[in-house]
């Protein structure tokens, strides 16, 4: 399997009531070539049980990591360890894009010359 082009990144701590915005926004991407890592910095809310939900729904690839709390920052550390797209974006918790996000950067990376 190829890599993806983009790995969304998302650091996250008992956020569950946040997180449906950016997984609605992900699903309605009309660029799908990418990946969802989702970085969990200990949440004691049902978090990976709303995730693994997602994972069964097969809509989009997600791959989550559940880590005992240190931080955002080795969160986000963590998230560029484990990236496998060739660009790495970020979306907090709480984010959302229009539907064509991706589309539009894909374009843009696409047409800077060699």
């Amino acid at each position: 399997m190829s890599s993806p082009l983009f790995t969304v990144f998302t650091p996250t701590y008992n956020r569950a009531h946040t997180l449906p915005r950016v997984y609605e926004s992900l699903v309605n991407q009309t660029n799908k070539d990418f990946e969802w890592l989702i970085v969990d910095d200990g949440s004691s809310d049902h978090t990976e049980v709303l995730v693994k939900t997602w994972q069964a729904e097969e809509k989009i690839t997600i791959r989550y990591f559940y880590q005992h709390n240190q931080g955002k920052h080795i969160a986000f550390n963590k998230g560029v360890v484990e990236a496998k797209g060739e660009l790495f974006l970020t979306f907090d918790s709480d984010d959302a894009c229009v539907s064509n996000a991706l589309e539009r950067f894909s374009f843009h990376w696409q047409s800077i010359s060699e």
